[in-house]
């Protein structure tokens, strides 16, 4: 084949057709027009435009991941997810994966981090919800664990969940009619619980809010 005309396409200037023996033969991007070297009167084997179709596969699939990293950090397998529901071929889900991986794109244990710090920032949570979270979220277990330890190592999780259990007792004060110690301690605990605290925690909040009654709010 031999191509015979190159053009801008009119809707979408980013790209060119590439007319072959008279007639249409593939769309680019210009990123991989000007890496291929196309000219006018150059000759064009099959295998080659097999080529350019599975680059510009791998540039849209690349596109796609990245305008969904713009929006916000995510998991390799969120990416990967959200690729198949696009219809990305496996292997093209691989390779776009693997490229955002090596040039830092992706990096699930960044992200668990990140997305430890934010939580703890914004709504605060236990190390079993975050755990949780970020199984949903498609992170490795072993890469969470780490996570976990490394983000953690220097919070007072204690701390944080008594301020949690603060903000909600505050809540529960603005309620008609006396406090009840009793209800207040299990409500306060579902709520710890319901965020993913320990029962170590939970009882060391419920001590130093003087609500502790000695005995797990289960057992009543």
């Amino acid at each position: 084949m031999r191509i015979t005309k190159i053009e801008n396409q009119k809707k979408t200037p980013d790209r060119v057709s590439v007319y072959a023996d008279g007639e249409f033969l593939i769309g680019l991007s210009k990123e991989n027009f000007l890496r291929a070297g196309l000219r006018v009167g150059d000759e064009i084997s099959r295998a080659a435009v097999d080529d350019l179709t599975s680059r510009e596969t791998l540039l849209s699939a690349r596109n796609a991941a990245l305008r969904l990293l713009a929006v916000r950090p995510r998991s390799e397998k969120e990416i990967a997810d959200r690729l198949r529901e696009k219809e990305f071929d496996e292997q093209t889900i691989s390779a776009t994966v693997e490229s955002l991986r090596a040039s830092g794109l992706l990096n699930d244990a960044g992200f668990a981090r990140a997305f430890i710090r934010n939580a703890l920032t914004l709504r605060p949570l236990g190390e079993m919800q975050l755990r949780r979270k970020l199984l949903l979220l498609g992170v490795p277990k072993t890469v969470i664990d780490e996570a976990l330890r490394e983000t953690l190592s220097g919070v007072d999780v204690v701390e944080v969940a008594r301020q949690t259990a603060i903000a909600y007792r505050r809540r529960l004060l603005h309620t008609p009619g006396p406090e009840d110690p009793r209800k207040t301690r299990n409500k306060i605990s579902a709520h710890l619980a319901r965020r993913g605290y320990s029962w170590t925690t939970i009882s060391a909040v419920l001590s130093s809010l003087h609500l502790a009654h000695g005995e797990h709010p289960d057992d009543e």
